[in-house]
């Protein structure tokens, strides 16, 4: 029998700075900074229903140079690289999510636009007396089953323009800021496991001997897998209800050996090392499990049945957790 379950941990909360342009002090060219502190909740990789139009909102304070040099406005759009899950960022009502590197719909950007156009982020902060941080709002979706792994943010770069007032230069051509936002959000350490192969059966030994059994140690071999889904890191146990030999409840008993993660156990030498793993993804991996018999049954007493249990303990661990080594190559 194996125990397999699904279990969470709260993984690192992600909270980071947005930044349109570097360098605050004594700026040469308009720009904007950034943060974001609304979370939108956690997120369940295994989870169907997944985040769904939540709303949020980011902060912009812009950028201003010496004397009355400021940002007048900032027009732009998030964008994301080629192949990135199905993210969705609206604002006003409409997608402001574009891919890299052909930004495929996206609306020619111009510093020197006034107006709110659909499919852009227009933020004017107004003359030198005007507010110098404006809160931008945002619904965003992330679609369920993304393999996003838990701790790490998910960040978007976004391509602006912008123009300035009081003497600080304009940016007229598209430029890109790489990481310039991050969803704040935090990913589960979400893990699922199942065995995943035959009934480790051995069949009818009870006229076979021990001498046949070590003889053809294939012949009496089985293999199955034990598959683990996750989205952080986890650690493997294992351990045997009866010491690694199979018994029908009386005095007899057949041993035998499980391998498992490179370690190989036994009656003699039952100590199972647990493994910190690194995450295996939301697609999954199958570990490959192994029992090979020691003894023949002949001379034993006669049951239908001679079993043990073998428990594998999967536990999803939080992220950022030390000692982890990728278990497929074990």
């Amino acid at each position: 029998m194996f125990r397999a379950f699904k279990n969470t941990l709260l993984a690192t909360l992600v909270i980071l700075a947005a930044t349109a342009t570097a360098g605050v002090a004594a700026a040469q060219t308009c720009g904007v900074t950034g943060s974001n502190a609304v979370s939108l909740g956690n997120y369940d990789p295994f989870n169907p229903a997944a985040i769904s139009n939540a709303n949020t909102s980011v902060t912009l304070s812009r950028l201003n140079g010496t004397g009355g040099k400021k940002t007048q406005s900032v027009n732009f759009y998030f964008v994301k690289p080629a192949g990135s899950p199905a993210y969705q960022i609206l604002h006003n009502g409409s997608n402001v999510l574009y891919t890299a590197p052909s930004y495929a719909g996206a609306p020619t950007l111009d510093s020197g636009n006034s107006n709110v156009q659909a499919g852009l982020v227009y933020v004017s902060f107004g003359g030198a007396a005007a507010p110098d941080a404006l809160t931008v709002p945002f619904t965003v979706t992330i679609p369920p089953g993304v393999d996003l792994t838990a701790g790490d943010p998910v960040r978007f770069d976004i391509r602006y323009v912008c123009k300035g007032t009081g003497g600080l230069a304009s940016v007229d051509s598209e430029l890109i800021l790489a990481n310039a936002f991050t969803l704040n959000f935090t990913v589960l350490s979400a893990l699922q496991a199942s065995y995943a192969g035959p009934a480790l059966d051995f069949g009818e030994v009870g006229t076979t001997t021990t001498a046949t059994v070590t003889g053809a140690p294939s012949s009496y071999t089985r293999t199955g897998q034990v598959r683990v889904a996750s989205s952080g890191p986890y650690s493997i146990a294992m351990t045997s209800a009866n010491n690694y030999r199979l018994s029908a409840g009386g005095t007899d008993t057949l041993a035998y050996q499980a391998t498992l993660l490179g370690q190989t156990v036994s009656a003699t030498a039952s100590a199972f090392t647990t493994r910190t793993c690194v995450r295996a993804g939301i697609a999954g991996i199958n570990l490959p499990l192994s029992a090979r018999l020691l003894e023949g049954g002949q001379g034993k007493t006669p049951s239908p049945v001679y079993t043990d249990t073998l428990s594998v303990t999967i536990t999803p661990l939080v992220a950022g957790s030390g000692g982890r080594s990728d278990c497929m190559t074990l």
